[in-house]
């Protein structure tokens, strides 16, 4: 049975648009199963330290959430770990038959504000959830929608899409402003964007709107061929 729970919109600023993000909701507090003993921060750090790729990383920034997220009874932990302006690491660690906690994904994700009490839709048996990468360099900034889900212990990333774009170079600023919504199993995603000369006194001088659909293949969003 389709359900959609929720959809993601992100509008631009500069033309006209508004905003909505997931507030800031960090959390180690349990979500369900409350008979399962909660996990402690100091655990998933030593986690961390046995099982990840990298071995320095700045645990001061750890916070994580414990919630179920597959099909199973069992709890999952998602942690996440920021550093400077575009530094961050996400985990997600599944529970093992012998109460033992796996690492089954390590990704170099900058995540500022992580809210998966709610997934974003549910498909079938799958529920899948949202993260907001934040990323760039020197004049740029970058905010890209990542959906995922758990499936049998598997860490699947279903789609990714931008939802801002800022870049200033040689003397060229350029904006895009990006939104997704479901209808059924289907992923619309939006994107406006322009460029002008980096002086906003000066008119725009290109000016692109563009919609692409995408149906669920039973793993991923593909983009549907026109």
């Amino acid at each position: 049975m389709k359900k959609i729970v929720s959809s993601a919109i992100v509008l631009g600023l500069v033309i006209g648009m508004t905003a909505f993000y997931a507030p800031n909701t960090f959390s180690s507090q349990v979500s369900t199963n409350q008979a399962q003993t909660p996990v402690s921060k100091d655990q998933i750090k030593q986690w961390i330290q046995q099982q990840s790729k990298k071995k320095d990383h700045y645990m001061e920034e750890l916070a994580f959430q414990e919630i179920n997220l597959d099909q199973d009874e069992e709890l999952e932990v998602v942690a996440t770990i920021t550093g400077g302006v575009h530094l961050g690491t996400f985990f997600l660690f599944d529970r093992q038959a012998n109460g033992s906690y796996q690492l089954i994904t390590e990704q170099p994700w900058k995540i500022d504000s992580l809210d998966l009490d709610q997934p974003v839709l549910e498909i079938g048996d799958k529920r899948i959830y949202q993260v907001v990468q934040h990323t760039g360099g020197t004049g740029v900034s970058v905010e890209i929608a990542i959906l995922w889900y758990v499936d049998k212990g598997r860490f699947v990333e279903a789609w990714t899409g931008s939802l801002k774009e800022i870049s200033s170079f040689q003397e060229e600023y350029y904006a895009l402003h990006g939104s997704y919504h479901f209808d059924g199993e289907n992923l619309y995603y939006s994107t406006t964007s322009y460029k002008r000369p980096d002086d906003d006194t000066k008119p725009v001088t290109e000016f692109k709107q563009e919609t692409v659909p995408y149906s669920f293949n039973g793993t991923l969003f593909e983009a549907v061929k026109k």
